[in-house]
């Protein structure tokens, strides 16, 4: 798969799923903001704090722990006791077993309560919604470089100048990740009659070495924009006429 295919993908993925964030975001605010308009207050007590251990492995294969600590809060209405766990951990833990806070509860259901502190009842839609805000404008520059990238290959097909490049090297370009493993790359140098310049042109990355394909060959076909030899396209498929 080519660069300029492999960005709009991803970046379309990448714009969709900020897409969702966002709107998941605005609409847990929204509910929010809805239920502590309607909500009645009180004071509630933190009874407890119960501990959550997630465990995530990373992309070098190092295995992480993240605990986050949730607090329990007990408020009265009407002589009636009630509790609820908060929904919002952190570590540190935001609350003091005994401590005094907020509680905003349903009049028709005092057991639907939640902290009313405003980061208790609104850091799940700031972070959701914070993420979509960072995911859809990557998504989006993505998408429209890969598609500009797409459509400059399809232009140097039709209308680049076309050179027999000598190849420089072949090996693993280790500035890049794909899947975690460093893809292969090939480089391939020509002069400009014209100016006297030498070029360099990379091939897309690859998954498969290419050096087994190459073997034997010497050179292979560049597309490239006379009036910028810069914007270019490394041809593996074409057969060298000469090795």
């Amino acid at each position: 798969m080519h660069n300029g295919r492999f960005l709009t993908i991803v970046g379309g993925i990448f714009g969709l799923i900020g897409l969702v964030l966002l709107c998941v975001g605005i609409a847990l605010a929204a509910s929010t903001a809805s239920f502590l308009a309607s909500a009645n207050q009180t004071e509630g007590t933190v009874a407890a704090l119960t501990a959550r251990t997630t465990t995530t492995r990373s992309s070098d294969g190092h295995t992480r722990s993240n605990t986050s600590w949730y607090p329990t809060v007990e408020f009265t209405v009407d002589g009636r006791r009630y509790s609820f766990q908060s929904s919002t951990g952190s570590n540190p833990p935001s609350y003091k077993k005994g401590e005094s806070v907020p509680v905003a509860y349903d009049p028709d259901d005092p057991s639907n309560a939640r902290i009313a502190s405003f980061w208790s009842a609104f850091l799940a839609p700031l972070i959701v919604g914070g993420l979509g805000v960072v995911f859809t404008p990557i998504g989006a520059v993505l998408f429209v470089k890969g598609r500009r990238s797409t459509r400059l290959r399809v232009w140097l097909r039709e209308q680049g100048q076309q050179v027999w490049a000598e190849i420089e090297h072949v090996g693993r370009d280790f500035t890049v990740r794909v899947n975690n493993r460093h893809p292969y790359v090939v480089h391939a140098t020509w002069q400009d009659e014209r100016t006297g310049r030498t070029y360099t042109a990379a091939s897309d990355p690859l998954r498969y070495d290419p050096g087994p394909r190459l073997q034997g060959q010497s050179r292979v076909r560049v597309l490239y924009d006379p009036a910028d030899p810069d914007r270019n396209l490394v041809d593996l498929d074409a057969p060298s006429p000469h090795s």
